[in-house]
């Protein structure tokens, strides 16, 4: 480890209370502005059947007044103040996050300890908010390509409950009542499965203090269960979903490792090899030189327990898809017989290397890379010291033997999004004869208006992902990593 990599460690000051509660203090005079973020240990796999979706309409409600700030409160004040807050639920987390300006972000600190076991959690706003959750579900049913996404990840997971989207089912939706989130809400929500980091121009005395006198009398919640392990997968799996679109998409899952572990970093270095730039294997194969598909991109999704490795493309109309899958397991398969080329390993390095330092540009960035590598890795936030030198000590050999380990072929989950087939009965349906008819004068109908367009391509970095948010998150999980949030809060 250089002297740079260790100065690029923020100066973190931990705060550690008795009732489990941690916060990371980094002081940044330079701009008058403070962001939070209260990152909780609670999400998607913490839910039992019969509960799914419970973490993300929870976060819909600690929006919805608490015994201190009454509904509408939390976001007329956030504004009045001239900040802004948001959220955003995925497998393993529920994070809260506020930036405003230094003279007055201690408001913040007062809402999240209000909320942390004050929510009221009212039975109307409950009714009234699940009808916003139930909407919000549909609509990602018409999105191109998380329906795809949690066909295959359901097919990845079969015992852990990574196999469940962060949405939840409608079914199970439906039938939640108050006194089930509530009770969902008292078993989770705590200072001992919370993560507070503050980051800008505070004063740390000052601010451990507060945090002491917010948070110091709040009881704790249980302790975090720990989910069944998913047992090792022992051959392909596979399925094709019908869709009203008329693009053909794949979705290719792998199963990987956790976060933090050193084959995750080398999986990142061998996904953008082998997807995500126009010099990677899979575009030149598949979008240049083929020319069967528009786009392909991969991700390494790994989590607080293994998560997977996912390819994502989507085919020209009239390619043959099975044309499509035999070329990507070539090239995956020439990856790992040949490994990353040294000057694509050069290149990619230095991608990583900057994607990762314009993270610490702005206060809420850092505040989330601290949060998510203080929750989601074993070493927490010193952690971060040690991604760089991790990357560049990556070669040729160990990336092709890490992408042997996990890529197999017996590994695959392999879904395909297939265009609705139209009914041989309908297509092959005679005319019908026409019959003579009396003229009678009719008066013309309105013509029916256009409907306009007004939702763009969705992208398989957008789409797939199971993150649901009231807003786009700001932070990315890592360098190398793709962001790829769920969809925004209604």
């Amino acid at each position: 480890m250089t002297n740079m990599d260790i100065q690029m460690l923020p100066d973190v000051d931990v705060v550690e209370l008795d009732n489990g509660f941690r916060a990371l203090l980094v002081e940044r005079p330079s701009l008058p502005v403070v962001a939070s973020v209260l990152w909780y240990q609670v999400g998607s796999r913490d839910e039992h059947t019969g509960e799914t979706g419970i973490s993300h309409f929870l976060e819909h409600m600690m929006f919805k007044g608490t015994d201190k700030f009454g509904k509408g409160e939390i976001d007329l004040q956030t504004s009045k103040m001239g900040g802004s807050n948001n959220a955003f639920t995925d497998p393993d987390s529920t994070a809260y996050y506020f930036s405003m300006a230094s003279d007055r972000w201690e408001t913040a600190l007062e809402i999240e300890a209000s909320r942390m076991r004050g929510c009221l959690l009212d039975p109307t706003e409950f009714e009234s908010e699940k009808k916003v959750v139930l909407e919000e579900l549909a609509m990602g049913e018409d999105e191109p390509w998380r329906p795809l996404y949690q066909v295959c990840e359901a097919l990845m997971f079969q015992t852990h409950s990574y196999h469940h989207p962060v949405i939840g089912y409608k079914e199970e939706l439906e039938r939640l009542n108050p006194d089930g989130m509530r009770s969902y809400y008292e078993r989770n929500y705590g200072p001992n499965r919370a993560c507070l980091t503050v980051v800008g121009a505070i004063d740390k005395k000052r601010t451990r203090a507060r945090i002491k006198k917010l948070f110091g009398g709040i009881a704790r919640a249980e302790d975090r269960k720990v989910p069944i392990r998913e047992p090792k997968q022992v051959g392909e799996r596979r399925a094709t979903v019908r869709t009203p679109h008329s693009v053909t998409r794949l979705c290719m899952g792998f199963p990987t490792c956790r976060m933090g572990e050193r084959d995750d970093y080398a999986l990142d270095l061998i996904a953008h090899d082998l997807g995500n730039s126009k010099n990677s294997r899979l575009y030149r194969r598949l979008v240049v030189k083929d020319q069967t598909v528009t786009d392909v991109s991969v991700l390494n999704e790994v989590r607080q327990d293994p998560g997977g490795f996912f390819i994502l493309c989507e085919l020209h109309p009239g390619a043959d898809h099975r044309k499509v899958e035999k070329a990507i397991r070539e090239e995956v398969e020439a990856l790992t017989r040949e490994g990353v080329a040294e000057r694509d390993l050069k290149r990619i390095r230095t991608q990583i290397r900057s994607s990762f330092l314009f993270q610490d540009e702005t206060a809420l960035d850092m505040a989330m890379k601290l949060a998510r590598f203080e929750a989601g890795t074993e070493n927490g936030f010193s952690t971060l010291a040690e991604v760089l030198p991790t990357y560049d000590s990556m070669q040729r050999r160990e990336l092709r033997d890490i992408a042997a380990k996990y890529l197999q072929p017996d590994q695959a989950t392999v879904v395909w999004g297939m265009p609705e087939a139209v009914p041989e009965s309908v297509s092959r349906k005679a005319p019908a004869k026409k019959r003579k008819t009396k003229k009678v004068p009719i008066k013309a109908k309105p013509a029916k208006a256009a409907s306009k367009k007004t939702s763009k391509k969705a992208s398989k970095k957008t789409a797939a992902k199971k993150a649901v948010t009231k807003k786009k998150p700001v932070a990315k999980k890592r360098a190398g990593k793709k962001s790829n949030p769920g969809r925004k809060k209604s």
